[in-house]
C-alpha cells in the first residue's frame, strides 16, 4: 500500500498552490476546438450528429462536467473540517492538512462558478444545470462517515485519472479546459493521499455494525450520485438542441440521452470505484461480501436506462 503523511501532504500543498484569477487569465474558450475529451463528454458514442454537432455537444458538457464537480465538492469541504476537529488536539499536520483540504475544495466550488459563467458568456446563453447543492450536500452529510469519505475518495481519484488520461495530452482540446484542470488536478492529488489517510484512521475504530452500515451507505451515496447525472442529462439534451437551433427526432433524443448518461456514469462513478487507488482503500476496510454487495449495486446502475425526454421539475 502507497504510504502518504499529513506532513508531506501539507507541503506539497503549499507549493502548487495557485490564485482563480492566474488559472482564467484573460484567455477565453475557443469555439472551434472540443472543451471536453470525446470520452469525458460522450461525443464519441453519439453517432447521429455531425462532427460540427459533436464538437458543439463538448461545449455543453464542459458546463455540465464543470458543475458537476463543482457541485459534488459541496459536501466535501464541512467533511474535511469535520475531520480536522477530530485530529486537531491529537496531531497538528493533520488538522493543518485537513483544514487546508477544506480550504482549497471551497476555491474550487469558486473556479467552477466562473468557469460555469465563461460557458455561459462564450454560448450567448445561460446553460440549464442542476440545482440544490446546499440540500444534497445535507443529505450525503448525514449518513455514515466512512460512506462519505470512501465516495469522497472515489471522487478525488477520477479527477486525477480523467485529468492524466484524456486531457492532459489532448493536443486539440481546449488550451483553457487543459489550464483548468491541470491545476485542478495538482491540488487534488494531495486530496486523494489525505483521503487514504482518513479512511484507514476512520475504519480502524469501527465496530463491525459501523462498517457494515457504511457499506449500506455507500451504496445509498452511489445512488444518489446516479440521480444527479440522470437529471443533468437531461438538461444537457435541452441546452444542446438550444445551441444547435434544432429539435431533435424521438431517435436522436433517444441515442443521445443514451450516449451522454453512459459517459456520465463512467466518468462520476465508474471511474472512481474502479481506481487502483480507491480499491486500494477499498480493501483494506471491507470484506469480500461487502465489495460484492457494493460491485452488484454499481453494475445495476450502469446497466439502467435514461428517462424519457422530458423537462425536469
Amino acid at each position: 500500500m502507497a504510504t502518504y503523511t499529513y506532513g508531506g501532504c501539507i507541503e506539497q500543498a503549499y507549493r502548487v498552490n495557485w490564485k482563480i484569477k492566474d488559472v482564467l487569465g484573460t484567455v477565453d474558450f475557443d469555439l472551434g476546438r472540443p472543451w471536453l475529451p470525446a470520452d469525458l463528454s460522450g461525443s464519441g458514442g453519439i453517432f447521429c450528429l455531425s462532427p460540427e454537432e459533436k464538437r458543439k455537444l463538448t461545449h455543453v458538457e464542459m458546463g455540465a462536467y464543470a458543475h458537476l464537480v463543482g457541485f459534488l465538492e459541496t459536501f466535501i469541504a464541512p467533511l474535511m473540517v469535520d475531520l480536522a476537529l477530530d485530529s486537531e488536539e491529537e496531531d497538528p499536520h493533520a488538522f493543518e492538512a485537513l483544514t487546508n483540504f477544506a480550504s482549497e475544495e471551497v476555491k474550487h466550488m469558486h473556479l467552477f462558478r466562473e468557469v460555469s459563467r465563461r460557458v455561459d458568456a462564450r454560448l450567448g446563453f445561460p446553460l440549464k444545470l442542476i440545482e440544490g447543492q446546499g440540500e444534497i450536500a445535507r443529505a450525503v452529510l448525514s449518513r455514515n462517515k466512512g460512506a462519505v469519505l470512501l465516495l469522497t475518495a472515489a471522487i478525488e481519484w477520477f479527477t486525477q485519472q480523467h485529468y492524466v488520461s484524456s486531457m492532459n495530452h489532448a493536443d486539440d482540446l481546449d488550451p483553457l479546459t487543459r489550464e483548468i484542470f491541470r491545476c485542478h488536478w495538482m491540488e487534488e492529488a494531495q486530496h486523494a493521499r489525505l483521503d487514504q489517510l482518513e479512511g484507514l484512521r476512520l475504519f480502524k475504530d469501527m465496530t463491525i455494525m459501523e462498517r457494515e452500515e457504511a457499506v449500506e451507505d455507500l451504496v445509498w451515496l452511489l445512488a444518489t450520485v446516479d440521480g444527479l447525472l440522470e437529471r443533468q442529462t437531461l438538461l444537457d439534451g435541452l441546452n444542446l438542441e438550444r445551441y444547435l437551433g434544432r429539435t431533435f427526432t424521438d431517435q436522436e433524443r433517444s441515442d443521445i440521452l443514451e450516449g451522454l448518461l453512459k459517459a456520465k456514469r463512467h466518468c462520476f462513478i465508474e471511474s472512481g470505484v474502479s481506481h487502483p487507488n480507491f480499491l486500494e482503500l477499498f480493501l483494506s476496510v471491507t470484506t469480500p461480501s461487502q465489495r460484492a454487495r457494493v460491485q452488484g449495486a454499481v453494475d445495476l446502475l450502469l446497466q439502467k436506462r435514461p428517462a424519457p425526454w422530458t423537462l425536469p421539475d
